[in-house]
């Protein structure tokens, strides 16, 4: 009996033991390994059972775990499977890519983590390090070559100067056709405000320009984590009008859960020189031929025309006559004369980071300072840039979550002027005639190179140099400032609540503010010739004067974005899952412009002293406020079976208050589906071959609202255009004028409307060795909002209407192989990109055929029916069906067409890129080439040089006598039958007066090294007993090498006069690129 029940009682013990222990509730995160970012939809299942859940939208999941379970297996598609050991009732667990498959998860819009096969739409993702790997200071430089559809022009690729990025081609004739940035899920700005204009109320001048860089290129590429480029208006519907061009998706670094706390120190040190300079003729110096002097040519020494005599290296006097005395120097060439006016720019660029996390929080913080003296001699061109990031999370309890987000940027330049400006100090130096030193210019206390320093006998200011039509250039840098000074705060909180497993609710508040504030300090002065003896200069031509002026121009903004954000999602069967999110989206704009300066006619009253108080007459001030609203819903529906089919939906509406109560609702939708069809070919042979396969396919709709004031006509104060750069602001003589603005409003505008669609596939072979993916487009935009030229005699000169469309369709191509990869640490890939877009304007108002958007008196860049967007139009020679040339029967010049010709669009027939990464134990090494082909550019440059006769061209065939080359006559004149021309023509006549605008369109083809890399990784074993994780060092170069045409001999082809706006291929005299070239330095505690 006893033993019964001490059999009894054992046995109740034991079950109820197991009943304590049938199961125990294990928590935890599961984490991306390249990002820290919380994963999705991860599966967690206990081993050895059917019992698991799923991550939320945190991350984070919770199982009851059945006893005897002593591990976990944690699943992501695209993802390596982890086994973790359960220690406790807390596990996490950080999941990495698994490089045997395609599959990737990709930050789309509003930053939701998606797997990246469920998508229906082209979203290649570019990593921390593939960016960052040419050290470019810019972000949006770092992305050229690197994905397919995405056409940057970088201009001068120097800190602080502009970068413009354009996914899949311009959908709107004048308005914005960048890419929308955004950054940690909160869009943030990127204008681009030129300056140099000759008023306030001409800002932007692309002939006279400041390029005072995009705010975009504010964000240090050392912060970002990943970007993520959504190409078509599918990838980009949630984000509403403003991303109706693509948008990127800009994912910031944070602190990795569970990750012990890691100091990072990076230092990259730069070094700067031209990448291109023009072909010059070294046969010919100052002067120019008139009959009465020496051998036929007047060495005249006030003159910027290189077309004297031949060198003959015979010493002879030049300059100015300072107190009876000339200087001498051989008459021979100096071939690197514009060369060493520059000198090597120097850059430091210093980043340090902190990250971590405890149980519930991580954190990142990062400190970047930008230094930069660029190549203009002395200390005025400096850039100087400094940063502070912030990220951090928190779990408050099981149902709250908070992170924030938070940037400020100080930056402060000195910029230089392009083009034809006062300013302009390359106009300057391009200007000298091929026999003057330069160099021995330099010294600004050396009469013969000096403003003011000396007087003549009446005791006015005198100048010593040798210019009437030219000013020393290293006097124009030192006197003609253009200073800029920006402060700008953007970032973001967001607190996630959720109720129920199967429900998350997000809020989140985005802020993007900065003060872009920049003075203008350009000099007053009246000199006289300082040689008053030679005969050579007189008072009543050769004075020297400018009424000089100061000006501050503020711009400030200040927009708020807000979302709410409620997503739910179920698991119908193992089989098929859903999610549907909806929202609310709130964002003000707010734009405010200031911009004060001294009378324009009667510039400063006392030299010297720049400020608004020392006006010669009245201050002339612009200022404009805008303020604009949008309030939008929208939904985003995802829908998946097996693994394999997906299907996603979006739909939004928004009302602006940019168009008439009766048009501001605008509504637009977007659905895209993939189809994983390797998932049925798993066990068969292809898949020997033929590891991953997708299709997919999207279809778009998006609208895109006015700029603020485009409803009502509106009055300004009176201008009068005194033609070339002048313009006389009223009150004018103390006499007031106000006139209505020369656009007409209109009170029935509607939304832009852009419409696309896109087919494409994603392949990997051989275990992924070989990945390609391939993508077809087509996008149309009509309605388009545009200020028609319209009859003066209305009293108007423009109509806002909606007219128009344009269309693009092209072709993506992304190419990604490891040929090489063996057990020894020797691996080698290859990458490539191949996009063509085709670009067209399929119509516009009925009676006008074209649009124009940039340009200058005597050449144009219009949007043209029938031809791409960015269609170049000008005068240019008569040429015959075959190409020769058709000159005059008498005088040998050749004959100019009579109206403006289309001479080829600013838009590449077609780019590619072709890069490599290798590695070899701890050695790595990167190159990447880039191309454009195709498409033209205006070049100053070249008019420029061709006017002083300086170019290489005009000085082919030795400047003999001969007929102009390859050029006829038509005989009888209307004919159309010609004859061989044996006319000499006349050269200086040619070159200087009659050359057409048309005659300075180039190939616009390059190929470029853009970026190399070569780094050493030091071995684990040397840093065991430092305080170092890990040390590396390396040498870089961005923009290294260039090569281009025969017909451009001039100037790299990116660089642009407009900025980053729509007027594109426009070198007005613009600053020459740069090559950039040092060592970095990357160390972690």
């Amino acid at each position: 009996m006893r033993k019964g029940l001490t059999a009894l009682f054992l046995i109740l013990i034991s079950l109820s033991g197991q009943v304590l222990a049938q199961s125990r509730t294990i928590k935890g995160k599961v984490t991306a390994a390249e990002d820290g970012t919380p994963i999705i939809g991860a599966t967690i299942l206990a081993k050895g059972t059917n019992v698991g859940t799923v991550t939320n939208a945190d991350g984070v999941y919770s199982l009851n775990v059945p006893d005897g379970v002593t591990a976990l297996v944690v699943k992501f598609i695209g993802m390596k499977d982890v086994e973790a050991k359960i220690n406790g009732t807390q596990v996490d667990v950080v999941l990495s890519q698994d490089v045997r498959t395609l599959t990737e998860t990709v930050v789309t819009a509003n930053a939701i983590r998606r797997d990246k096969r469920s998508l229906g739409y082209a979203a290649p993702t570019v990593k921390s390090d593939e960016l960052t790997k040419g050290q470019s200071t810019s972000a949006l430089n770092g992305l050229a070559g690197k994905v397919a559809g995405v056409n940057i022009s970088s201009t001068a690729s120097a800190p602080g100067s502009s970068s413009r990025i354009v996914l899949r081609g311009g959908s709107s004739i004048s308005g914005n056709n960048q890419a929308l940035m955004v950054v940690d899920g909160v869009p943030i700005d990127n204008t681009n405000i030129m300056g140099g204009g000759a008023s306030a109320t001409l800002a932007q001048d692309s002939r006279s320009s400041v390029d005072f860089g995009n705010r975009g290129n504010d964000i240090n590429p050392d912060d970002i984590e990943s970007i993520s480029i959504l190409k078509g208006p599918a990838a980009a519907a949630l984000y509403g009008s403003r991303a109706s061009n693509g948008a990127l998706i800009i994912t910031t670094k944070s602190g990795k859960k569970g990750a012990k706390q890691q100091i990072t120190f990076n230092n990259a040190t730069t070094f700067s020189r031209i990448l291109k300079l023009p072909d010059f003729q070294n046969e010919f110096g100052q002067g120019y031929p008139q009959a009465g002097y020496p051998d036929g040519y007047h060495n005249d020494p006030k003159e910027n025309w290189s077309w004297g005599k031949p060198f003959d290296g015979k010493s002879q006097e030049w300059g100015q006559e300072i107190n009876g005395v000339r200087q001498s120097k051989p008459y021979s060439a100096i071939p690197d004369n514009v060369k060493d006016f520059f000198e090597t720019g120097k850059a430091m660029n210093n980043n340090l980071s902190l990250s971590g996390s405890g149980d519930k929080t991580t954190y990142f913080l990062s400190l970047n300072a930008l230094n930069s003296d660029g190549v203009m001699p002395g200390n005025y061109d400096k850039f100087n840039k400094y940063g502070i990031r912030f990220n951090g999370t928190a779990e408050l309890n099981n149902k709250f979550s908070t992170s924030v987000n938070v940037n400020y940027t100080k930056i402060n330049g000195d910029m230089v002027q392009g083009g034809q400006g006062p300013g302009s100090v390359y106009a300057n130096v391009l200007g000298t005639p091929r026999d003057i030193p330069l160099s021995s210019l330099k010294n600004l206390d050396n009469p013969y190179a000096s403003y003011g320093n000396t007087t003549n006998a009446a005791g006015n200011p005198t100048y010593g140099y040798y210019g009437a039509y030219t000013d020393n250039p290293y006097w124009v840098l030192r006197e003609y400032r253009n200073l800029q000074n920006v402060d700008r705060m953007n970032g973001n909180f967001a607190i996630t609540y959720k109720p129920t497993p199967w429900l998350d609710v997000v809020e989140r508040l985005g802020a993007d503010i900065y003060s872009d504030r920049r003075k203008f300090k350009y000099p007053k002065f009246r000199f006289e010739p300082a040689d008053l003896t030679s005969g050579e200069y007189t008072l009543a031509q050769n004075i020297k004067t400018n009424n000089g002026k100061y000006e501050e121009d503020n711009y400030t903004l200040n927009e708020i974005t807000h979302d709410l954000m409620i997503t739910a999602r179920k698991d119908f069967s193992k089989d098929f899952k859903a999610s549907l999110m909806v929202g609310n989206n709130i964002r003000q704009r707010q734009f405010s412009i200031s911009e004060v300066q001294t009378n324009t006619s009667g510039g400063l009253v006392v030299p010297g002293w720049y400020n608004l108080g020392n006006s010669n007459g009245p201050v002339q001030a612009v200022n404009d406020y805008n303020i604009r609203r949008l309030v939008g819903v929208y939904a985003d529906l995802n829908l998946a079976y097996k693994s394999m089919l997906f299907l996603g939906a979006t739909a939004r509406n928004d009302w602006s208050s940019t168009l008439p109560k009766g048009n501001n609702s605008f509504f637009y939708p977007s659905v895209n589906g993939s189809f994983v069809f390797t998932e049925l070919m798993k066990d068969s042979k292809i898949a020997q071959v033929l590891d991953y396969g997708k299709i997919r396919a999207s279809w778009a709709q998006v609208g895109n609202d006015a700029p603020p004031y485009q409803l009502n006509t509106y009055y300004e104060r009176t201008s009068i255009n005194t033609g070339g750069f002048g313009v006389t602001l009223f009150p004018f003589n103390g006499i007031p004028g106000l006139m209505q603005s020369n656009n007409i409003g209109n009170p029935n505008l509607k939304p832009e409307i852009t419409t696309a669609f896109e087919v494409g596939t994603e392949l990997g072979f051989f275990d992924n060795r070989l990945t390609v993916d391939f993508s077809y487009y087509e996008n149309r935009s009509k309605n388009q909002i545009l200020n028609i030229p319209i009859p003066v005699v209305t009293g108007f000169s423009f109509k806002s209407i909606n007219a128009g469309s344009i269309q693009n369709k092209g072709i993506e191509l992304g190419l990604r192989g490891t040929p090489i990869r063996t057990s020894y640490g020797l691996t080698v890939e290859l990458f490539g990109t191949y996009t063509r877009n085709r670009s067209e304007v399929k119509e516009l108002l009925p009676g006008v055929n074209q649009v124009v958007i940039g340009g200058f008196g005597g050449m144009s860049i219009v949007a043209a029916v029938g031809k791409p967007y960015g269609t170049f139009y000008a005068q240019t020679l008569q040429t015959t069906p075959g190409g020769q040339v058709i000159v005059d029967e008498d005088t040998g010049l050749p004959l100019l067409t009579t109206l403006p010709q289309y001479l080829g669009s600013y838009n590449p027939d077609y780019q590619a890129s072709l890069g490599t990464n290798i590695s070899y134990k701890n050695w790595s090494f990167s190159a990447l080439f880039d191309t454009k082909q195709g498409g033209v550019f205006f070049s100053k440059v070249k008019d420029d040089l061709a006017f002083f006769g300086a170019s290489a061209e005009t000085a082919e065939g030795h400047r003999l006598d001969h007929p102009f080359p390859n050029s006829v006559i038509e005989d009888p004149v209307g004919s159309g039958k010609y004859k061989t021309n044996t006319v000499n023509y006349g050269m200086i006549d040619y070159w200087t007066d009659l050359i057409p605008s048309g005659q300075h369109i180039v190939d616009a083809s390059y190929v470029k090294l853009r970026e190399a890399s070569l780094s050493y990784r030091l071995p684990k074993s040397l840093l065991n007993k430092g305080p170092f994780g890990d040390v590396s060092i390396g040498l870089f170069g961005n923009n290294l090498f260039l090569w281009t045409p025969k017909s451009n001999k001039y100037v790299d082809p990116e660089v642009n006069s407009g900025g980053a706006s729509n007027e594109q291929g426009l070198d007005f005299t613009a600053q020459p690129s740069l090559r950039n070239f040092g060592f970095n330095l990357k160390v972690s505690f």
